[in-house]
């Protein structure tokens, strides 16, 4: 299942479900300090992490029917940060709506399987310089911005979100369970 369909990305335990826009524990979808101080930490958090030669693959999600290796994970951090940062800056520049669809899944399927080709090291320094852009994003953002609305399709359907929601779960959130999930697999 991708997340155009809703589903979770790569193995693990359940979780909450960024694709859908699933509103995690924290809730900062209101406040950029707090979000841009997520995102920080979990650049620190990525740099943390050793770099590990092993790719064996991870516990199948049952969600999914996937089980990806680390490979796999960062190769779909690096794409969704690309994915997921254009699709915020285009709401806040104006456009009416979000979400994955055929192309987009198709570019989410795509750094997955860049993750099978690309070394460890330079799926790490390319997430990096996305977490950097991520946060140049977050500090040209105005509170106003967080509040705007959008029309997010996914496999459930369109449904009306705010950018900050969508900002939180779909990058903010969706980085902090890729950490999570490369520490299980490391």
């Amino acid at each position: 299942m991708s997340e155009i369909e809703g589903g979770a990305s790569g193995a693990g335990a359940a979780r909450p479900d960024a694709s859908r826009g699933d509103v995690p524990p924290q809730n900062d979808s209101h406040d950029l300090q707090a979000l841009r101080e997520r995102v920080a930490a979990t650049r620190a958090g990525l740099a943390c992490l050793p770099v590990e030669v092993d790719r064996g693959a991870g516990p199948v999600d049952p969600a999914t029917g996937e089980a990806w290796h680390r490979g796999n994970v960062l190769g779909h951090m690096s794409e969704m940060l690309d994915y997921w940062t254009a699709q915020i800056q285009g709401a806040i520049e104006g456009s009416a709506t979000m979400g994955r669809d055929e192309q987009g899944a198709a570019l989410r399927r795509q750094g997955i399987d860049h993750g099978n080709a690309a070394s460890e090291v330079e799926l790490r320094r390319a997430i990096d310089e996305k977490i950097g852009r991520v946060l140049v994003l977050l500090a040209a953002m105005s509170p106003d911005d967080l509040e705007r609305t959008v029309d997010f399709h996914n496999r459930e359907g369109n449904r009306q979100a705010r950018v900050g929601e969508l900002l939180q779960n779909l990058v903010v959130g969706h980085l902090e369970e890729h950490i999570g999930q490369l520490s299980g697999l490391g």
